[in-house]
């Protein structure tokens, strides 16, 4: 008997095109982009990429090397010490001698002349959080007999002036009496910034929060704080220096003869814990004193710069020395250069590619500290390390960065999720040989890596420690981190299992997953949620905070729900009773009743499998036309006119 169907298989031709597009884009699935740097990708900051020193020298990092740049003569003439500034690309913003600031093009940014820095004593340049624009330029000022006369900073708003940039706010005094010293680091939650400056006449740190909201001009001072430094020129010649990781602080005097390390505290501001650092005894030249420091990356080494300003003039240039102190082995201390070399070093400065670089006095060289990580002469200290030649070699100073801008870890990994294969690199291979070996701490695959630049598909979500074994002339330097193996973002639809129906007239609603960073649906929208309204393969891909990335399909089909028109129960095994035909799977709170002509109700059932037979209370019923009235919901749909409701009749013979 034909069938009274309630949805005839509609929208057949609809469905293959759909089926045929959802399946396309499950193949096509951004699999090239898995391969690609992805915002969860450690980027090294690049801020640091410039370096504009005296005169017209200058050097610019790369991923795998340095080069060389310059700018106008004119603009750093008698500049020592400098600071730069790059945004987040390496491109160069901003840069000061402490008394004139130009622009990343080398032209003078307006307004921005005769700020109160001196030549000879350091400045730094600090990003304003949360802006592209703004940056402050904090400056100690000497006076002409080389005497302090405060802290200041200078706003610069690089969106003025044309694209040339102005200085808004010049020569704002933070302090009246501070030493010719300044270092900057991230505070802890990583939104704003402490600048810290040693005072004068006293024993006391201060440090200046730099927020979103503009500088906190009242600072946190740390008093009793170590060596007390005095207005006289050969007291104010050093170095302070924080450590990338913003827990060490080190400052230096000349005129002291004092290195001395603290503790510092990058959420308070706070500096603590004084400790005198051992010179060397006797000095390998009378009157020597040390002038310039610099921690290594990972801060467990300090590297001090000794020699003598007034002794012979023939010795003023060859009397240098370079001392590394081990701080996680009792300040243990090895002399870098044995040999006296044939021009002074001068200042140390930590560069992006974890090695140290050094200023030469009358050399067109910079001295490189390779390796600052390892301890004793295995940190590869090497005399000529890197020439820049420049039309004047009297340099004294290297820019003054954040420091924070280098605490870059040892090595590090991508593609970060359960069943990708990470890629792991070190960040300085240049002293690593061919032999290094990689641990991965993964009981799952034991499998050991090799060179500077492995692969590892590890067995499972999880933390990892990983080590690396690197070696170099016989040594072997191990390094341990934690790696974070996430996993993967749960399916969209697991409760909804492979396929669901779908009614005429009715929706699906369909949620992505919650919390994800990113969603893209087979028609090529991007919202949490999205509603199906026509039959078909419908597919998600869906990315969490973690950059791990996950795909669901779900297979709609058209709900088809018919019941005969006659029917003849005789028993002989055909077409014996009525009942609803198609998928019961997608149906809940089903009810079919059966009336006479006379609206008696005659058959009721409440299960889709439910069949009458012609009966009732058992005794065989006439033959004759009966009315039959149907109700049921769709599992997950969502329909204008609530619940499906629909009536007919039905013929029985006999």
């Amino acid at each position: 008997m034909p069938d009274q169907s309630i949805n005839s298989k509609y929208q057949t031709e609809l469905m293959k095109k759909q089926t045929a597009f959802a399946l396309l884009f499950l193949l096509s699935l951004s699999l090239p982009l898995l391969a690609q740097v992805n915002r969860c990708s450690y980027v090294i900051p690049r801020h640091t990429d410039n370096w504009l020193f005296h005169r017209n020298s200058g050097i610019h990092f790369e991923d795998n090397s340095v080069s060389l740049i310059s700018q106008p003569l004119s603009n750093l003439r008698v500049g020592l010490k400098t600071s730069t500034f790059s945004d987040v690309n390496g491109i160069l913003l901003a840069y000061t001698d402490g008394a004139f600031v130009y622009n990343g093009n080398h032209e003078r940014i307006n307004f921005g002349d005769n700020l109160r820095g001196g030549t000879v004593s350091p400045s730094i340049i600090v990003p304003k959080p949360k802006s592209d624009n703004i940056l402050y330029i904090f400056t100690i000022d000497i006076d002409y007999m080389n005497r302090p006369q405060g802290l200041f900073y200078s706003t610069v708003d690089l969106s003025l002036g044309g694209g040339v940039g102005s200085v808004s706010e010049r020569n704002r005094e933070l302090f009246p009496q501070t030493a010719g010293l300044i270092s900057a680091v991230e505070n802890r939650n990583k939104d704003g910034y402490w600048v810290v400056s040693r005072g004068l006449g006293n024993s006391s740190f201060y440090a200046f929060k730099v927020t979103s909201t503009g500088i906190e001009a009242t600072p946190v001072e740390s008093s009793n704080m170590g060596t007390a430094l005095n207005d006289n020129q050969s007291d104010l010649l050093g170095t302070l220096k924080i450590s990338p990781k913003g827990d060490r602080l080190s400052f230096c005097s000349y005129g002291r003869k004092v290195v001395e390390l603290f503790d510092f505290d990058n959420e308070t501001g706070r500096v603590s814990n004084p400790v005198t650092i051992t010179l060397p005894d006797p000095l390998h030249v009378p009157d020597a004193a040390p002038y310039s420091l610099e921690f290594s990356k990972d801060g467990t080494k300090l590297y001090v710069n000794m020699y003598s300003l007034f002794n012979s003039p023939t010795a003023i240039f060859v009397n240098s020395r370079v001392y590394q102190y081990d701080l996680t082995n009792g300040m243990q201390m090895t002399l870098l250069n044995e040999s006296p070399l044939a021009q002074n070093l001068n200042s140390l400065q930590l560069g992006r590619d974890g090695k140290i670089y050094i200023t030469r006095q009358g050399s067109s060289a910079l001295s490189v500290i390779g390796s600052p990580d390892r301890p004793g002469t295995a940190c590869n200290f090497l005399d000529n390390g890197i020439d820049v030649p420049a039309t004047d070699l009297l340099r004294f100073g290297l820019p003054t960065f954040i420091q924070s801008y280098f605490n870059n870890p040892h090595f590090d990994y991508d593609t970060k999720c359960d069943g990708d294969i990470t890629e792991f690199w070190l960040h300085n291979p240049t002293y690593s040989d061919g032999t290094t070996t990689w641990d991965f701490g993964d009981a799952g695959n034991t499998t050991p890596g090799t060179g500077i630049n492995p692969t590892h598909q590890f067995s499972g979500p999880g933390v990892y420690n990983v080590t690396v074994t690197e070696r170099w002339n016989g040594e072997s330097f191990t390094t341990t981190l934690q790696v974070i193996i996430n996993q993967l973002p749960p399916k969209s639809f697991e409760a909804k299992g492979d396929s669901m129906y779908l009614f005429p007239g009715s929706r699906i609603p369909l949620d992505g997953g919650q919390g994800m960073f990113s969603y893209y649906w087979q028609d090529g929208s991007n919202n949490q949620y999205f509603d199906v309204d026509s039959p078909g393969l419908i597919v998600v891909e869906y990315e969490d905070m973690n950059c791990c990335r996950n795909s669901d399909s779900l297979k709609v089909i058209a709900l088809d729900i018919s019941l005969p028109n006659a029917f003849t129960p005789d028993g002989n095994g055909v077409n014996d009773y009525f009942k609803a035909l198609g998928p019961s799977d997608g149906i809940e709170d089903f009810t079919l009743l059966i009336y006479n002509r006379w609206g008696q109700r005659i058959w009721e059932a409440k299960n889709f499998a439910d069949k009458w037979d012609g009966t009732l209370n058992g005794q065989k019923l006439p033959s004759g036309v009966y009315a039959w009235y149907l109700t049921f919901n769709v599992i997950g749909n969502i329909s204008s006119i609530g619940k499906v409701k629909y009536k007919g009749s039905v013929t029985l013979l006999r």
